[in-house]
Parts: C-alpha cells; structure tokens; sequence
C-alpha cells in the first residue's frame, strides 16, 4: 500500500515513511522532520543532533483498527553554559513524553470513561471495533 488513507492526520512535525496493515491493526512508521528542536530547560533553539530513538505509541483507529505509531525521534544537544540538560529529547504537539498514547487517543478514552460507568466503557469499547485491540481492560 502505498499512501495512507487520507483520513490519517499525522503529528506536526513528523513525516509519514511507510505504513502497514496487518489483521491486528495498522502499523505506521514516521520520523521526525525537523532540523532543530527548542531546549525545555533554556528554551533555545539547538541544531546540534545528538542521535534518534524509537518512540511506540498507541493512535487513533483507522477504518475500525488500531494504529500503532512507530515513531524515530531525535536528541540534541544544548550548548547554552547555564543550562541543566545537555541532551534533550524532541517534543511533539500532541505526544506527552513518558506517555505511550497519543493525547488525541488519551482524550478519547478519557471522554468514554467519564461518560459513563466503567463496565459500561469496557463493554462499550470491547464491542468496537476500531478500539478493542488498544486497550487493556483489567478483569
């Protein structure tokens, strides 16, 4: 396959390399597109690469599947002297560090718990589709 449907919206500042769709879900590959990133610590700009990671994050389903986000990021580093942090990570809008849901799936399934009880939510998310291989339920 060769484009991703178009209803897939990418992260800002990431570009889409390839994707896959297998029984279990949709596997999409991305990089960072960026040739800088801004220091979290001294808020200045850096263009000195460090190296990259991979980040694996649950997204939004497509077409009724989950998607996993398969993301190569980058680390730089920060030369101002008063600065804490000599290497940082990239951050990207939407993508909370640490965390391995997107903010835009995170928010769904906020809205479907407060919404409603939580057995209600589990039974509601079990019997779609588009969310039961993405979410891990306790018994």
């Amino acid at each position: 396959m060769d484009t991703l449907p178009a209803f897939y919206e990418p992260i800002d500042g990431m570009h889409i390399a390839a994707w896959q769709e297998s029984p279990e879900g949709i596997e999409v590959i991305a990089f960072s597109s960026r040739k800088s990133a801004v220091c979290p610590q001294c808020h200045r700009r850096s263009h000195n690469k460090h190296s990259r990671y991979v980040r694996m994050l649950r997204d939004l389903p497509v077409s009724g599947k989950p998607v996993i986000l398969v993301l190569q990021a980058n680390k730089w580093f920060c030369l101002h002297p008063f600065s804490s942090v000599r290497v940082f990570t990239e951050r990207f809008e939407g993508i909370s560090s640490s965390k391995r849901n997107t903010d835009r799936l995170q928010l769904l399934l906020q809205e479907l718990a407060f919404s409603m009880s939580a057995k209600a939510a589990e039974r509601c998310s079990k019997a779609s589709v588009c969310l039961q291989a993405t979410i891990p339920f306790s018994i």
